[in-house]
């Protein structure tokens, strides 16, 4: 879509921010959980989405993971870096992002089949 094709061989090409935040966990244990909804809302707030339709995307606001559902915790410990370049709503963004990981006590039981049926011959 009109991009510059060189930055898969060069990704230094690409935008990047400014500044950076740490979101570090509340508590010890084990993620059990994330609100991947509130993620993005957040950085939509930091400029990395929209808003409303005439709003400009900053293309160097990201949200870099540290850890993933399953992995174990310690209170404190870095779970993501906010990439950003306004400070304007960074406040309430760091916000959603911390509430939008649970941690628990035990290690999530994923019982979902990995394979729910074969379809075909």
């Amino acid at each position: 879509q009109g991009g510059d094709e060189r930055v898969i061989d060069e990704p230094e090409r690409l935008p990047t921010a400014r500044l950076h935040f740490h979101v570090s966990s509340s508590g010890s244990g084990f993620i059990t959980g994330a609100n991947c909804e509130q993620f993005g809302i957040a950085l939509a707030m930091l400029g990395g989405g929209r808003e409303k339709k005439e709003d400009q995307i900053d293309h160097g606001v990201g949200l870099e993971f540290h850890k993933r559902i399953g992995d174990r915790v310690k209170k404190g410990e870095p779970l993501a870096t906010i990439h950003y370049n306004s400070d304007a709503k960074l406040a309430e963004a760091q916000a959603l992002i911390a509430g939008s990981y649970f941690v628990g006590e035990n290690a999530p039981q994923d019982e979902r089949p990995l394979v729910r049926r074969i379809i075909g011959a």
